[in-house]
């Protein structure tokens, strides 16, 4: 049994149901999947089917510029156009019509061709463009889903864009604190081996000095053993994400490997509710955390150390990590160890304020405060 009729665009009413239920779940999906899938068409290509089968069309393609002024990829099976430069797909973008506009071919109409163009806005601010050809032309109704459809499009493409440039922000200021901590930790370190290997070949140079080489090889031994680990923890920061998890399963975790590492007695008490943070606060709070956790088993000497976050009223999120160990000195200069210095750039990247400072009755008290956008 025939359900369509291409040359009239005529359908059953179900199967003209069915196809409007099926575009509306692909635009509502498109850009979460474009997000998971940037690299992938398969998207487009779904939906670009879908609205040959619903309006009907004979075929639907996207110009898409490349990032290059008058560049352009295509997607879909792009049909005839004519050699002449007064069409707008042979054109330049010039020809091209506004975000959200409709317009028809003239060369193509003359060729005998219902081509419907809806100008695309790109991500990059190139424009693109939606192409349809019918059998017939086409009808208000189709008009107006293929409006709708572009100007869909064009969200979705500037979303994708802004999240792009997020991404890479994010990764460059990630890459300029790894590179902090690594000059920081790492050179420095490595500078001072340096030293200490040129000052002991002297040493083992001269007979008389003897036993000053094995006091000499044992704080070489220390120091590296230092920088092996200082090294595994710049690692674990750099791999560092919420990886799908809960910041609740994430702290606990944390906690865990820490307590492995140590011989500390760790607290956890997590009074937050689960999902009242955004990815961006939860991620620099675990951060925050876990450099407070290292500091407390590196520097601190301590045997407990304990973890609270809960919400005071009227004062947004409060996190705060205290131990019992030596404690800071009295006067905290400005160039104090990177992790302090890398604590409070993680805290003000969200907006969070920062407190380090003694516990009681004695140890370290870290504190942030954090009242969200």
């Amino acid at each position: 049994m025939q359900l369509s009729d291409p040359s009239t665009g005529w359908q059953w009413p179900w199967r003209r149901l069915l196809a409007r239920d099926v575009r509306q779940r692909l635009l509502m999906e498109l850009p979460l999947r474009l997000l998971r899938q940037p690299d992938s068409e398969a998207p487009l290509l779904e939906l670009l089917t879908a609205l040959e089968c619903q309006l009907p069309a004979e075929r639907a393609w996207l110009l898409l510029s490349r990032g290059e002024p008058g560049a352009y990829r295509q997607l879909g099976m792009p049909g005839e156009c004519p050699d002449t430069p007064e069409c707008p797909r042979r054109g330049g973008p010039e020809r091209l019509p506004a975000a959200g506009c409709l317009m028809n071919c003239a060369s193509c109409l003359a060729a005998g061709r219902k081509r419907l163009i809806c100008g695309v806005s790109g991500g990059n601010g190139e424009p693109g463009a939606l192409l349809l050809d019918f059998h017939r032309p086409p009808r208000a109704t189709q008009r107006d889903t293929v409006r709708e459809v572009g100007r869909v499009l064009g969200e979705t493409f500037m979303a994708l864009a802004e999240s792009r440039q997020q991404q890479r922000r994010d990764l460059a200021a990630e890459r300029g604190m790894l590179s902090r901590e690594l000059h920081d930790t790492v050179a420095q370190q490595l500078g001072y081996l340096q030293i200490r290997a040129c000052r002991l070949q002297r040493v083992l140079d001269d007979p008389a000095q003897s036993g000053e080489a094995a006091a000499m090889l044992d704080d070489l031994r220390a120091t590296l053993q230092l920088l092996h680990r200082q090294v595994r923890e710049l690692i674990a920061t750099a791999r560092l994400t919420m990886d799908g998890r809960s910041l609740r399963q994430a702290l606990e975790a944390s906690v865990e490997e820490f307590a492995r590492r140590s011989g500390c007695v760790f607290e956890l008490d997590n009074r937050l509710s689960d999902g009242g943070l955004d990815p961006e606060a939860e991620l620099q709070i675990l951060q925050v955390v876990r450099e407070a956790l290292a500091n407390a088993v590196r520097h601190s000497q301590a045997r407990q150390v304990r973890v609270l976050l809960h919400e005071p009223e009227g004062e947004g999120v409060e996190v705060l990590v205290e131990d019992d160990g030596v404690g800071l000195p009295a006067q905290l200069p400005e160039d104090s160890h990177y992790g302090l210095r890398i604590m409070r750039e993680r805290a003000a990247t969200i907006g969070a304020r920062l407190e380090i400072g003694a516990a009681v009755p004695q140890g370290t008290r870290i504190r942030l405060q954090w009242r969200g956008a």
